[in-house]
């Protein structure tokens, strides 16, 4: 696994499993910064994060073009991603816009960017489009993490995993960008963390579509 480093931390614990917990309370108190990385030409394309714990988190999870550290900047907090995904409390995966939200009210943006609901053990991740112009949520297909897939060349992949399209976007992004978690509640558990770099750099990119599947190889 290619695990995230989180670089800059605040009110955070990260376990040797990778697993991080909140340690402060309410929002802009919790949360975790990689280095910047995601590059226009990076082989970096997106992350997982594993939500294993039988109660779900309240958290935000996502790119940001944030320049300082977290302490530098006084907060750990939802305003300073770009592009991300929100869990609520409740469970609804949404989308997070940063500027869609200077756009409408948070409650309509809530209600008009729902994607589906988290279950306990769920597998949720973003990857950048090809053309770095865009990028795609989706979920992983429990159970699908093993198997085999052939490539338009003819090639083989094995270990594929099956990932479920949440929703498919383009925005308008800058580089380069980091990763951040910002965990909402006290206790609040999300990881591991990992990295998603691009597969084999010839081929052929596959049409997302909310509710398809795309059979991928492991990061």
């Amino acid at each position: 696994e290619d695990f995230v480093a989180w670089k800059s931390t605040m009110a955070v614990g990260v376990a040797p499993t990778r697993v991080v917990t909140a340690k402060g309370k309410g929002w802009g108190r919790s949360g975790a910064l990689s280095d910047p990385l995601v590059t226009r030409q990076g082989a970096l394309e997106g992350f997982t994060v594993s939500l294993r714990n039988e109660k779900v988190p309240s958290l935000f999870i996502g790119f940001t073009t944030l320049k300082s550290t977290l302490l530098a900047a006084g907060r750990a907090h939802q305003d300073d991603l770009d592009f991300g995904i929100r869990v609520s409390s409740d469970g609804v995966i949404s989308y997070h816009s940063k500027r869609l939200a200077q756009q409408y009210y948070h409650a309509t943006l809530t209600e008009a960017e729902s994607l589906g609901e988290l279950e306990a053990g769920d597998t949720l991740g973003m990857r950048l489009h090809a053309d770095r112009a865009g990028f795609t949520i989706f979920r992983l297909e429990r159970g699908a993490a093993t198997g085999s897939s052939q490539r338009a060349d003819g090639t083989r992949v094995s270990g594929v995993r099956r990932e479920v399209v949440l929703k498919s976007f383009r925005e308008v992004l800058a580089f380069p960008m980091r990763l951040m978690l910002v965990l909402g509640n006290s206790g609040a558990q999300a990881g591991p963390v990992c990295w998603l770099r691009s597969a084999v750099a010839a081929a052929p990119a596959q049409p997302a579509r909310p509710g398809g599947l795309l059979d991928l190889p492991p990061p």
